[in-house]
């Protein structure tokens, strides 16, 4: 099975510099203190893979488009920077030019950069082994949840084409939206959905033939504003395996931004959990995290599998721009502002103790 193996990237945002982030695992924890660039990195990611899917599945369609147009597209509306043009994501300079390389298997790779006068074309693009990665399927799973904004966010893309959300939502709506079907699961998956009991007491998010999104338990029905937050987000990882988009058959990528939002830190551990069984069972796994409950039980679990789970460290430098270094969690939690900030607490709470 095709997987990703690295991403260099240029005059990016926040990355000045040039950034080589290379061996990705099975799962990928990307940390930093806000500002740092890792959310620009997961949906560029997202981007570059949804875009080499959204391609695969023209080519045998009756109106092919070029992997320039879908991705030049998928950029500007997954970003939405200002006025629509691509040329806003390139680093502030005299020349700049944004690069980006993804690369995957041996010779797989999506290659192209532009400047800042580029507005909404990429005609610099370079590609090899395209095929390798067909039939793979890229979901991205935004912080905030999108059943009780469903209709919101049909509406101004589908009916006013607004650019109020970007595609990591409008995306997820589509993938919501495809009808679940029956038939076995992998062992790994099955123990995602027990996680995602232990979450939701057994409830399950539907959606009814009106269109509607209901939140069902035992012989209670919810609306989305009477449900929680949480109950929300994990409702939509179980349609998305129910319908069968988050599945490892065919190849599956998934990204996830800050799962812990509006999770207890109970829950933020089943997420934890969730995301290690999807990462066993072929499904490659990125996510960006603020927090100590997630990456610690993430490390707990790649020590205890001895599994390659991979961490990349943004931080920024004095001189401007932003760096990353790579470990691996199997090795043990390395020390990071998220360890830092725990351990001045628990620091303080020892002199609060002494001083009594």
């Amino acid at each position: 099975m095709s997987t990703l193996k690295s991403l260099t990237v240029e005059n990016f945002v926040a990355f000045h510099q040039r950034l080589e982030w290379r061996d990705h695992a099975s799962l990928n924890v990307i940390i930093g203190v806000n500002d740092t660039g890792k959310t620009h990195l997961l949906k560029l990611l997202y981007a570059m893979t949804r875009s080499i899917e959204d391609y695969s599945k023209k080519q045998s369609g009756p109106e092919p488009k070029e992997l320039a147009e879908l991705l030049s597209s998928k950029l500007r509306w997954t970003f939405l920077p200002q006025k629509m043009e691509l040329g806003r994501l390139v680093t502030r300079g005299s020349g700049n030019r944004l690069k980006a390389d993804l690369q995957w298997n041996s010779d797989g790779r999506l290659k192209f950069g532009f400047g800042r006068d580029t507005t909404v074309r990429i005609t610099d693009i370079e590609t090899n082994e395209m095929g390798q990665l067909a039939g793979h399927k890229a979901t991205f799973l935004p912080p905030k949840e999108i059943l009780s904004i469903f209709d919101a966010i049909v509406a101004t893309r589908e009916s006013q084409e607004i650019a109020s959300f970007d595609d990591t939502y409008y995306d997820l709506v589509q993938d919501f939206r495809q009808p679940t079907v029956g038939g076995n699961w992998k062992e790994h998956i099955k123990r995602v959905f027990r996680h995602l009991e232990d979450v939701t007491g057994g409830g399950e998010v539907e959606m009814q033939s009106d269109g509607s999104i209901m939140f069902r338990r035992g012989k209670e029905s919810f609306n989305m504003h009477q449900t929680a937050e949480g109950i929300k987000k994990i409702g939509i990882l179980s349609r998305l395996m129910r319908n069968r988009r988050l599945t490892p058959a065919g190849g599956c990528m998934l990204f996830v931004d800050e799962p812990e939002v509006n999770l207890h830190p109970r829950a933020i551990v089943l997420f934890a959990d969730m995301l290690h069984e999807f990462a066993q069972s072929g499904v490659q796994v990125y996510l960006t995290t603020h927090s100590f409950y997630m990456l610690k039980r993430l490390e707990q679990l790649a020590r205890k599998h001895k599994a390659d789970y991979s961490l990349l460290d943004l931080r920024k430098q004095e001189t401007g721009g932003v760096v990353g270094s790579v470990t691996r969690l199997s090795d043990g939690l390395p020390m990071n502002p998220i360890v830092e900030e725990s351990l001045r607490l628990y620091e303080a709470d020892v002199a609060l103790d002494l001083g009594d």
